[in-house]
């Protein structure tokens, strides 16, 4: 059997369109059709063999919009079936890689390096699904995964943790770290309960860390969550499918573990009893910490939010409740303000007045 027909290699028009997307950021299929001085029935006919392909697709925002998408998503749906093939098929394989490895370099702000690009955008719930499985399936250690259950964390995210959707292979430990109001989530419990029945720990925290994945300390996700629908988008669940940034780069990947086993260490055993369906009407002063921090910090609301896990509407129901007790009038001041009335801070003043 030829390799080709499992992944069709690439052409010298299909190239030629492929870096002209790529230099110019994206174009209008008569702006790429003038360009080369193609008619636009060939034109129609390469940009659909990319697009089969998933090696470009059109923008939403503009009808006869195209841009490319990175070589590495091709690379992750087609390389791993290849795996261990026949030795008759590696040559073909090689070649393969090689013209992907090309592609990469034309995306890499450095062409000369032919090494995979740090960090690659991922966008479509498919392209998502297809990049988590693969790498689930290499993963050999362990899975460290924060905020992925909640309505607000893409769908193939939470189905990889719950072991719904693609199974990580057996062994490898998962750890997830959840924020601590997760706790009063009915369907949050529910997933943890699923994890800790399988073999994984679940652990709560009040540091605000966005959505992510990491396996093996070597890969990570980093989810850009969508709309939900307390954001008045009036999103179902799983809404925010779309978006993701891959990460490969050693000292980003370290990075990222260092924060998450940081917060890890420091974090609570999630209680599967819960404590009710219903967020407490008064935050604890960790939670009102966290908030005035993040505000301070210049975040929005919906980031807030986001990062603690909880709605935007019950988010800036908290925020004003925090400005009354302080009595703040911005989001700077309020960061003053409760900085100054946590204990440590009392205690470094008394201590500074002794002297």
């Amino acid at each position: 059997m030829d390799i080709a027909q499992i992944v069709p290699l690439m052409g010298d028009e299909e190239l030629a369109a492929y870096q002209f997307l790529v230099t110019t950021g994206g174009a209008r299929l008569e702006r790429l059709a003038s360009s080369l001085g193609w008619s636009p029935g060939r034109t129609e006919r390469v940009l659909s063999w990319l697009s089969r392909n998933r090696l470009a697709r059109p923008r939403p925002e503009g009808p006869g919009d195209w841009t490319a998408v990175h070589p590495d998503m091709v690379k992750l749906r087609y390389a791993e079936p290849l795996i261990g093939v026949v030795e008759a098929w590696q040559a073909q394989l090689e070649e393969l890689r090689t013209q992907l490895d090309t592609l990469s370099g034309t995306c890499s702000p450095d062409p000369a390096g032919g090494s995979p690009a740090p960090v690659v955008t991922i966008e479509g719930a498919a392209e998502l699904r297809d990049a988590l499985a693969v790498t689930a399936r290499r993963c050999t250690e362990e899975v460290l995964a924060v905020q992925p259950l909640g309505q607000k964390t893409p769908a193939p995210a939470r189905d990889l943790v719950c072991g719904t959707g693609e199974p990580v292979p057996p062994g490898v430990g998962v750890r997830v770290l959840l924020p601590h109001l997760s706790r009063h989530d009915a369907d949050v419990r529910h997933r943890a309960a699923r994890i800790i029945a399988s073999g994984g720990e679940v652990r709560t925290t009040a540091a605000s860390l966005p959505p992510l994945l990491v396996f093996d300390r070597t890969t990570a996700f980093l989810f850009e969550a969508g709309a939900g629908p307390e954001d008045g988008a009036g999103g179902a669940e799983g809404a925010g499918t779309g978006r993701a940034h891959l990460v490969r780069h050693g000292a980003l990947v370290g990075f990222i573990v260092h924060m998450v086993v940081s917060a890890w260490a420091t974090g609570t055993v999630f209680d599967r009893s819960g404590g009710g369906n219903r967020i407490p009407a008064s935050l604890t002063q960790e939670t009102k910490t966290a908030i005035v921090q993040l505000l301070a910090a210049g975040y929005k609301d919906e980031v807030v939010a986001r990062r603690l896990g909880i709605g935007v509407r019950t988010c800036r129901k908290y925020i004003a409740e925090l400005f009354d007790d302080l009595g703040a009038q911005s989001r700077f001041q309020a960061g003053w303000m409760a900085r100054d009335r946590m204990p440590g801070a009392v205690r470094a003043g008394a201590a500074a007045k002794e002297r």
